[in-house]
Order: structure tokens, then C-alpha cells, then sequence
């Protein structure tokens, strides 16, 4: 032993940078802003209420020095070290409703200063140092709208009691197989020394495998000691690509938490599944659609597909949960279109469907060679007291009119909204002209058509 770690020692003595440290750059990356005014009628007052709103921002982000990130380099039996620096600080500065005023200032530090990587290799296998978990199942799901690659798109959450502290031995060969243990404990506050240990494993498919690439799998088991909790995951997928642009990715997986005291009692059971027709890469950006044009629409992939959620936890109540999306991408020119939509299936006596839906379209007509017209129009529909996985999505609120939201009432009466309008931009450099008409909730009691608005927007 003291031989190995003499070895080990020396090689992370005699191991050189793999990539290059962080430089100062000092640079204005981004200087934008934008301001309009818009006057609009509302249809609902009994005296036909009117007015102007102005609104202006300004977005400034400047880089400091350019990213890098340092990283000791060996094979055998040798030991890695990253150090990573991100590369940007930015403000943004908004005075809204209003022109000059005072307005609220926001700064959003996006540094990243991190450790990577710290292990001990033995060839392929290795010695993580870092904290970590164990928690194991944790499943997200493509879909065209609210992805795979943001929390959005979480459909199976991990399973097991969550200790970080501790070490990760490991097998890899970074293409075909990923093999992990983990043996960690829990601290409590500043007291690491707290007897409450947990052990998890994973076994990975990589989808790069030489075996049959695209296809990927994980299988997962976690124990903590002095709850009794046991979890347990398995998950399989396959990207198969149709052609230089369609892909089919079909995906299911499993997970389960017990409590293994006296008696074994399941806490969390659960199975999640999805299909994806994809023509896309997923992008860090909502649909730009009515209702869906907010951060809950995040992320998005060109595509079409389903996915669906069954939680048999308690067998006389199994909640089942089926969302179909649609995203459009570039794939048909100058049109974007994209749908999102829940289905809750009632699956005991006395329960009712749930259904939400919201979408949109928008399609740029070029009048001229500098002028495009943008008519666009978008709906939602929820069904009362909807409550399922997309449903902070399906009835966020838009707008406040007149102290009234669009969504007044949806938990009693339900939901439905219609938005329709016009956007006219390059009659003047960096202008866009609109005009749109969108309804209060049109299920609720009294006068709910809304309102009718007109604005200029110059945007730079």
C-alpha cells in the first residue's frame, strides 16, 4: 500500500497542465436594450378603460477574462486533478413602465470556479475524492417541449437517502461501460463524524458502446444504514437515426424506494416512459410561441413525441400522467409551431380526466424585401383544478389587467385563454410594430373578452 501511494504521489508531482489557465480579457460581450409603448382598450370595463404602458430595459454583460481550466495528465496509475474557471460577470438593468426612471437593477454573477475531477487511477480504475450521492434513478426524458437537459424534463426522480461526503470507486473506459460505488456519509451541520453511512452502485451502457451505439442503460442500488432505506433503479434507451436529420429515441425506466426496517414498505414505485421523433438538437430557449414563450417552456427540441408517467405507489390510487409536445424548429421555413399538453387519467372511482394544453403558432410573411409581417395566434385550455406535471406551465399567468389575471378562477372554473395578433417589423430600422387582441379566462363568471392593445418596440 505504501508503495502504491508513494507511485501515486510522484505522478501527480510530475504531471503537467492539459489545458490552459484562465487569462484576463476584459470585454463588453453584450450591449442591448429595447423600449416601446403600448395603448390598449379593455373590453370588460363598463366604461371601455384605456391607457398607455411604456416599458424600457437594458441588457449589458461584460467578460473578464476568458475561461480555462487546468488539469494534471498521466496513465497507469497516476492521479487527476481539474481545476475549471468559467469566464463572464453580467448585469442586466431594467426600468420598467417606464422611460428614464430609476427602475431595478439586477446582477447575475456567472463565474464558475470548480474542481472538476479528483481521482486516483489504477488503469481503468479509480478512487473519486469528491462529494457526491447516493441516490440513484433519476430520469430525464426528451421532448419537444420542456427537455431532456433541464429539470423541466425530469420524469423519474432519484430514489434512496442522500449522503454526499465520502468516495466513489469506479470502472470506466469512457466508451462502452461506466461501473460506480459509492460509500459516503451524512454530515449534520458542521459534525462530519455522525455514524450515518449509505452505499450506492450504478452500472452504465454508454450510448457510444461498440456493441450497438445509440443504445444506453443504467441499473442502480442504494442502502442507507441507519434509515433502512433501500433504492432501486434500471433505465434502457436507443437513439436510432432514420436518416442525416430524423432520429426515433425511445426511453422507459423504473424506480423504487422501500423501507427495509420490521417490515418492508414501498414508499415510491414508479415507471416513466417516452417516444421522440426528433429533427433536432435541444436548445437553451423556450418555444416562442404564445404561452409558451416563458422560462417553464425551457428547454426545447425540433420534434414530436409522448411521454408518460404511471406512479404505483399505492395501488388502489395509481396516478397515471401522459404529455404528448410538439416543436416545429426550422424544419418547415419562416413557421414555428409547438404544442405542450397534460393528460391526468383517472384510474379511480369518482375521478375525473385532467387535460391542459397550451400551444401556438406564428408564421414570418416577407411583404417586401425588408418588411415581414408575423401573424400569430396561441390558446390554453385547462380542465378545473388541473394538477399534473406541466400544469405551472399550462396556467402560468401572462398578464394582470385591471387587477384580473388570465387565470382567475382556473382551480374552480378551469381555463381558457385565445391570443391573436400582429407583428410588423423593417417599415423603420430596428422597429416592430403590433397589435394584438388576448382574452381573459373565458370560463370564468362576467365579462372575460379582454383586451385589445397596439405598441411600437425599437430593439437593439
Amino acid at each position: 500500500m505504501k508503495k502504491i501511494l508513494a507511485i501515486v504521489a510522484m505522478a501527480a508531482m510530475v504531471a503537467g497542465a492539459a489545458f490552459a489557465d484562465p487569462e484576463a480579457n476584459v470585454a463588453i460581450t453584450t450591449f442591448a436594450g429595447r423600449a416601446g409603448t403600448e395603448w390598449g382598450v379593455d373590453l370588460d370595463s363598463d366604461d371601455v378603460g384605456t391607457g398607455f404602458k411604456n416599458y424600457a430595459s437594458v441588457d449589458f454583460v461584460i467578460s473578464l477574462f476568458d475561461a480555462g481550466s487546468k488539469q494534471t495528465e498521466g496513465e497507469g496509475i497516476w492521479a487527476e486533478l481539474s481545476v475549471d474557471a468559467g469566464n463572464n460577470n453580467s448585469w442586466n438593468h431594467y426600468a420598467a413602465n417606464t422611460w428614464g426612471g430609476s427602475g431595478d437593477i439586477t446582477t447575475e454573477n456567472s463565474f464558475s470556479l470548480n474542481i472538476g475531477t479528483a481521482k486516483l487511477h489504477f488503469y481503468n480504475f479509480y478512487v473519486g475524492l469528491l462529494s457526491g450521492d447516493t441516490t440513484v434513478g433519476k430520469l430525464q426524458l426528451t421532448n419537444a417541449v420542456r427537455s431532456s437537459d433541464n429539470d423541466n424534463g425530469t420524469w423519474l426522480s432519484a430514489v434512496g437517502e442522500d449522503k454526499s461526503q465520502g468516495l466513489v470507486f469506479g470502472y470506466g473506459d469512457n466508451k462502452n461501460i461506466g461501473i460506480a460505488f459509492d460509500f459516503r456519509s451524512k454530515a449534520s451541520g458542521d459534525n462530519y463524524y455522525t455514524n450515518d453511512y449509505g452505499l450506492a452502485g450504478e452500472f452504465n451502457l454508454l450510448d457510444s458502446n461498440e456493441f450497438l451505439p445509440g443504445l444506453f442503460a443504467t441499473v442502480g442500488g442504494s442502502f442507507a444504514f441507519n434509515e433502512k432505506v433501500l433504492g432501486a433503479a434500471a433505465s434502457a434507451g436507443y437513439k436510432l437515426a432514420i436518416d442525416d436529420t430524423f432520429y426515433v429515441k425511445p426511453v422507459a425506466g423504473w424506480t423504487m424506494q422501500a423501507t427495509a426496517g420490521d417490515d418492508f414498505t414501498v414508499t415510491k414505485n414508479a415507471i416513466a416512459a417516452g417516444l421522440f421523433l426528433g429533427w433536432g438538437d435541444t436548445a437553451d430557449a423556450n418555444a416562442g410561441v404564445y404561452y409558451l414563450d416563458n422560462d417553464n417552456a425551457k428547454k426545447v427540441t425540433p420534434g414530436v413525441g409522448v411521454s408518460a408517467l404511471i406512479d404505483v405507489t399505492d395501488s388502489d390510487a395509481i396516478a397515471v400522467t401522459i404529455s404528448p409536445s410538439l416543436y416545429t424548429g426550422s424544419i418547415v421555413e419562416n413557421l414555428t409551431a409547438a404544442v405542450y399538453s397534460d393528460i391526468v387519467v383517472p384510474t379511480t372511482d369518482g375521478a375525473e380526466l385532467g387535460f391542459g394544453i397550451a400551444g401556438g403558432v406564428k408564421y414570418a410573411i416577407a411583404a417586401t424585401d425588408s418588411v415581414t409581417v408575423t401573424p400569430q395566434a396561441g390558446v390554453r385550455y385547462a380542465t378545473a383544478g388541473l394538477n399534473s406535471k406541466g400544469s405551472a406551465l399550462i396556467t402560468a399567468n401572462n398578464t394582470n389587467n385591471a387587477g384580473k389575471n388570465d387565470t382567475d378562477n382556473a382551480d374552480t372554473k378551469g381555463l381558457f385563454n385565445v391570443k391573436v395578433g400582429l407583428d410588423v417589423s423593417g417599415l423603420i430600422n430596428n422597429t416592430t410594430f403590433k397589435v394584438w387582441w388576448q382574452s381573459r379566462n373565458l370560463l370564468d363568471e362576467g365579462n372575460n373578452i379582454g383586451t385589445i392593445n397596439v405598441g411600437c418596440e425599437i430593439a437593439l
